[in-house]
Protein backbone atom coordinates (compact mmCIF):
# COMPACT_ATOMS: atom_id res chain seq x y z
CA UNK A 1 0.00 0.00 0.00
CA UNK A 2 1.63 3.47 -1.10
CA UNK A 3 -0.47 6.61 -0.98
CA UNK A 4 -1.90 8.58 -3.56
CA UNK A 5 0.22 11.24 -4.91
CA UNK A 6 -3.01 13.71 -5.23
CA UNK A 7 -5.15 12.57 -2.08
CA UNK A 8 -2.36 10.78 0.13
CA UNK A 9 -5.29 7.61 0.56
CA UNK A 10 -3.12 4.42 1.01
CA UNK A 11 -4.15 2.62 -2.38
CA UNK A 12 -2.81 -1.12 -3.38
CA UNK A 13 -0.08 -0.78 -5.63
CA UNK A 14 -0.92 -2.73 -8.38
CA UNK A 15 -4.19 -0.68 -8.83
CA UNK A 16 -2.29 2.57 -9.36
CA UNK A 17 -1.39 4.79 -12.47
CA UNK A 18 1.33 6.51 -12.31
CA UNK A 19 1.10 6.99 -8.40
CA UNK A 20 -2.48 7.87 -8.65
CA UNK A 21 -5.24 6.05 -7.18
CA UNK A 22 -7.71 4.45 -9.10
CA UNK A 23 -10.00 7.53 -8.95
CA UNK A 24 -7.78 10.50 -8.82
CA UNK A 25 -6.22 8.57 -12.07
CA UNK A 26 -9.83 8.82 -13.71
CA UNK A 27 -10.24 12.37 -12.39
CA UNK A 28 -6.61 13.82 -13.90
CA UNK A 29 -7.50 11.90 -16.98
CA UNK A 30 -5.36 9.33 -16.86
CA UNK A 31 -7.31 5.91 -17.68
CA UNK A 32 -9.37 5.52 -21.22
CA UNK A 33 -12.87 4.76 -21.19
CA UNK A 34 -14.83 2.59 -24.32
CA UNK A 35 -15.47 3.91 -26.99
CA UNK A 36 -19.01 3.67 -28.97
CA UNK A 37 -17.47 1.86 -32.28
CA UNK A 38 -21.61 1.41 -33.45
CA UNK A 39 -21.02 -2.24 -34.11
CA UNK A 40 -24.58 -3.26 -35.51
CA UNK A 41 -25.10 -6.83 -35.69
CA UNK A 42 -24.57 -10.49 -33.69
CA UNK A 43 -21.92 -10.00 -30.99
CA UNK A 44 -19.96 -13.29 -29.77
CA UNK A 45 -21.75 -13.58 -27.01
CA UNK A 46 -24.74 -13.52 -29.19
CA UNK A 47 -23.77 -16.80 -30.77
CA UNK A 48 -23.08 -18.79 -27.78
CA UNK A 49 -26.76 -19.46 -27.76
CA UNK A 50 -26.30 -20.78 -31.37
CA UNK A 51 -23.48 -23.21 -31.12
CA UNK A 52 -24.18 -26.73 -29.77
CA UNK A 53 -23.56 -27.73 -26.49
CA UNK A 54 -19.86 -29.44 -26.04
CA UNK A 55 -20.54 -33.03 -25.38
CA UNK A 56 -17.26 -33.84 -24.31
CA UNK A 57 -17.29 -36.45 -21.57
CA UNK A 58 -13.63 -37.79 -21.45
CA UNK A 59 -14.16 -40.93 -22.93
CA UNK A 60 -12.13 -40.35 -25.63
CA UNK A 61 -8.90 -39.50 -23.52
CA UNK A 62 -7.71 -43.30 -22.03
CA UNK A 63 -5.11 -41.32 -20.36
CA UNK A 64 -7.87 -39.25 -17.73
CA UNK A 65 -9.85 -43.02 -16.89
CA UNK A 66 -9.33 -44.58 -13.79
CA UNK A 67 -6.77 -47.40 -13.83
CA UNK A 68 -5.16 -48.95 -11.17
CA UNK A 69 -1.82 -47.70 -11.63
CA UNK A 70 -3.32 -44.21 -11.41
CA UNK A 71 -4.48 -44.42 -7.74
CA UNK A 72 -1.32 -45.24 -6.29
CA UNK A 73 0.37 -43.07 -3.63
CA UNK A 74 3.23 -41.11 -3.75
CA UNK A 75 5.72 -43.05 -1.12
CA UNK A 76 6.71 -41.02 1.99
Amino acid sequence: MRPCRRCGHPTRVDRMVQGYGRNCAALLGLTGGTVDTGHAGPDLLDLIEVEPEDHCDGWDRPADAASPTSRRRRPG
